[in-house]
């Protein structure tokens, strides 16, 4: 028989955020979080977003040990300008039980539509710029920071429990060339002189940080156009540049001005950690933080993180300068490959960045829906 349980306190919380490094022990593939930080995703004194979202963590226990989880959200902003009654559930992990699943998902859809939702859909975080969607192919690659990694029978419970795919996500692995190609050199100083635009030099920190606000304002615009897609409000545009400003290289940030000095469009890439992050174990103690520092100072393979074009300055070659900027920079550093994070299929202009390099698609991932009875 299986118990669920609601998560009360400090200490089901901490078991709550471990159970996949149990699930995962000896994978190859998986790359843990750090715990600290994982716990503090759940805290309103730390993460913003937390304001307006009514939340249950719940886990599933047979024969006295814990089998599985999930995390069930209501996002209450998310909802009202979408004009939606979901509910959205993630950190969802669970041994290949079909009792487990079929526990947690019965539970899942009973608080749901206790609160009048009409359907649920994940695996996805509390907002857009959360981990999202479970990988349906590629298991046999090394997960990256900024995505989910589940087991292969995963999919196979989400089917078997009545869900329905929703949103494809696709990952790409790009090999770094000996030089920019000439033709993206040649468009970009031509892109330059027709529009007068310009690269700031953001090779400092202290340089990167007041182009933040105008990051998130393209954010906002670029990603308006994605499905369920909600702007992020200001305390949380300041949750997650802190965090992105913990991991970043300054080297692998780049934006492009208008004549004005505005900001048009930016990319940014940081260090791939996953390795280092599977060596920490989930803490930067004792030597977590060593192995992540090495990893931020040498490596040979980054990830893309974001990339944003205001709509008026889209197909117009701005995400091309924006590359031509820091795959010089990767070329300097002796990076091999660039990894993608998960892009939703439909995200076009995205994709088009791969065009002109060598590239293959090595991973794709789903996210589920069900309505709720």
């Amino acid at each position: 028989m299986v118990e669920i349980t609601e998560v009360k306190n400090e200490k089901e919380l901490e078991e709550f955020v471990k159970f996949p490094f149990g699930l995962y022990k000896g994978s190859k593939y998986w790359v843990p979080p750090l715990i600290n930080g994982e716990i503090k995703t759940f805290s309103p004194q730390h993460n913003p977003t937390l304001e307006f979202c009514d939340t249950c963590l719940i886990v599933a226990r047979k024969d006295g040990r814990v089998q599985g989880r999930m995390a069930l959200i209501i996002n209450k902003r998310e909802n009202e300008m979408l004009g939606q009654k979901k509910l959205r559930f993630g950190w969802l992990d669970f041994t290949d039980d079909g009792e487990v699943t079929q526990a947690l998902f019965a539970y899942a859809q009973k608080w749901g539509a206790g609160y009048g939702m009409e359907y649920m859909e994940g695996p996805v975080g509390f907002c857009n710029l959360d981990k999202a969607a479970m990988l349906t192919w590629g298991f046999d690659e090394l997960s990256n920071t900024t995505a989910l990694y589940n087991y292969p029978y995963y999919p196979v419970h989400m089917e078997a429990n009545g869900f329905e795919k929703c949103t494809q996500w696709i990952e790409s692995e790009m090999k770094v060339p000996d030089r920019v190609p000439d033709k993206i050199r040649r468009f970009s100083s031509l892109l330059k002189e027709k529009y007068s635009l310009s690269t700031p030099d953001l090779s400092t920190k202290s340089a990167i940080r007041k182009y933040i606000p105008q990051v998130f304002d393209i954010l906002n615009q670029t990603y308006s156009v994605l499905e369920n897609f909600v702007p992020l409000t200001k305390g949380q545009q300041d949750f997650y540049a802190a965090q992105f400003m913990d991991i970043i290289n300054p080297d692998y940030v780049s934006c492009v001005l208008d004549a004005e000095g505005n900001m048009i469009g930016f990319g940014v890439a940081i260090p791939y950690m996953a390795s280092a992050l599977q060596k920490a174990g989930g803490s930067l103690w004792p030597f977590g933080w060593y192995h992540l520092l090495k990893a931020h100072k040498h490596n040979d393979r980054v990830e893309l993180l974001l990339i944003g074009v205001l709509p008026q300055w889209q197909r117009k070659g701005i995400t091309a300068l924006i590359f031509d900027e820091v795959m010089q920079k990767f070329i300097d550093n002796r990076i091999v490959y660039v990894e993608s994070n998960p892009e939703q299929e439909k995200n076009t202009q995205v994709q088009l960045l791969w065009k002109d390099y060598e590239s293959r698609r090595h991973k794709a991932r789903w996210t589920f829906t069900k309505k709720l009875k």
